[in-house]
């Protein structure tokens, strides 16, 4: 099962690439490969939408992921990370993988908001001239914004204050990495949309 940790961190991390790399013109024809050809000629704005949503897939797999490891853990083992590794010290310790005040697991704490994200953004991929595409892109930066704050929160926890730490959790890297790259396509798509620039090609 340890193999199946390692295809997860490499389908997260491209998916996540993809995102982060989806306004560059030099990814432009790797749309037409991907099966979204209606949107070489489309402006920025839509590729970068379609981007966001490649990031979010990335983090809800990975998220997935750590909330599966999460709950073999509470039940004692688990077979998708090595024993004794940075990944089994960081989400091995309950009290210390919750999110302040609410006693939500990370993982599901993750789960949620990404399906979130994952609405808004699949909202604008249909409708990306909605009289309410600004307020939706408002939400997506809020929320991309504070998932990524709680993201470096876990992961200071995971370096500095569980047993045995640092504690390198792969998978949660590639979690706070999926964060900062949404909170940024929502940040610049927002922008985009407040100066008048959203339909630039």
């Amino acid at each position: 099962m340890i193999l199946s940790t390692t295809v997860v961190l490499v389908i997260s991390g491209l998916t996540i690439l993809f995102g982060a790399l989806s306004r560059t013109e030099a990814l432009r024809p790797l749309f037409s490969t991907l099966g979204l050809g209606s949107l070489v000629d489309e402006p920025i704005s839509r590729r970068m939408i379609a981007g966001a949503l490649g990031g979010i897939l990335g983090g809800i797999l990975s998220a997935v992921w750590v909330w599966v490891i999460q709950r073999q853990e509470i039940i004692g083992s688990t077979s998708l990370c090595i024993p004794g590794s940075g990944c089994v010290a960081a989400l091995s310790q309950g009290s210390s993988n919750n999110l302040p005040f609410t006693g939500l697991e990370f993982g599901l704490f993750f789960i949620l908001l990404f399906s979130i994200l994952g609405w808004i953004a699949l909202t604008l991929h249909l409708d990306p001239k909605a009289s309410n595409a600004l307020r939706l892109l408002s939400w997506g930066r809020i929320l991309s914004g504070a998932g990524t704050a709680v993201a470096v929160w876990m992961t200071i926890i995971h370096l500095a204050f569980v047993d045995d730490s640092p504690a390198i959790c792969p998978v949660c890297l590639v979690l706070l990495v999926a964060n900062i790259v949404t909170f940024a396509q929502f940040h610049l798509l927002y922008t985009s949309h407040s100066n008048g620039s959203w339909n630039d090609k």
